[in-house]
């Protein structure tokens, strides 16, 4: 019988590395991105090499009606044995007065309302089946709040959260749920986030989407509910938040990307 995997945000990074490798384990793939020549070239790719089927789904999640044509695809689908919800971006170099609240919403909706939505429709299938797995990328910066990503890192930490909560609600029902806690990984996402300087100060520091994803995988075999990829991420993740608040709070401005 045919096994799925539903990735969302796909195109490149950390999402298409689970691609890549979900392809290879012998996944038939759903993927969503906004880059239709990147995206398609990818699943063409996947297709003849592994040959499984991939379905590309053209989306801008945060807009209800292309959120349609994602659920539209999976709704009825019975094979669906891992969900993992990757669609995010970066945030703004600017700060939270200076964003239009519409944008605030936006993100919030990509990063907390498009997952729930996600997890909702296809969690009943795999209760039936008696088994699945859900991976919610967080980030590192879920465990540390910082000025200028007040939203993004707001919405991870929910994620985080959420991912915990759902371990908990499902694990007897043979269903892993796991929020993945990237640190600085080499994706398009920190170069269109940090200055071009500061990206080469961090990129020695960076881990690569191919092991960030074998980290998850590797943890999900475990059924952890959180995977935090690398020893200094983890050391971030466990250490900044039982600083004092001064120092925590110095430490958090060197890592501003804008001032």
């Amino acid at each position: 019988m045919s096994k799925t995997a539903i990735i969302t945000g796909a195109t490149s990074g950390i999402g298409a590395a689970f691609a890549r490798r979900l392809a290879q384990d012998g996944y038939d793939l759903v993927i969503t991105g906004r880059k239709k020549d990147i995206i398609q070239k990818l699943a063409d790719d996947l297709s003849q090499q592994h040959n499984i089927k991939v379905t590309v789904i053209i989306a801008e999640l945060s807009n209800d009606s292309d959120f349609n044509k994602l659920a539209d695809a999976v709704k009825t689908r019975e094979d669906i044995e891992i969900l993992i919800n990757n669609a995010g971006y970066s945030g703004y170099d600017r700060h939270f007065e200076e964003v239009d609240i519409a944008e605030h919403e936006k993100m919030v909706k990509l990063l907390q309302v498009v997952p729930m939505r996600l997890v909702s429709l296809i969690v009943p299938g795999m209760i039936k089946r008696g088994k699945g797995a859900i991976i919610n990328v967080s980030s590192s910066a879920s465990f540390l709040p910082i000025s200028t990503v007040s939203v993004y890192g707001g919405s991870k930490a929910f994620l985080k959260y959420y991912s915990q909560s759902l371990w908990q609600e499902l694990k007897d029902k043979n269903i892993k749920v796991q929020a993945l806690c990237p640190g600085f990984t080499e994706t398009n996402f920190g170069k269109d986030y940090y200055s071009k300087e500061t990206y080469q100060k961090v990129k020695n520091f960076m881990r690569s989407p191919e092991k960030v994803v074998e980290c998850s995988l590797s943890s999900l075999k475990k059924n952890q509910p959180v995977c935090i990829p690398g020893i200094s991420t983890w050391l971030v993740a466990k250490m900044f938040p039982v600083l004092p608040w001064g120092i925590y709070c110095w430490m958090g401005s060197r890592m501003m990307p804008f001032k």
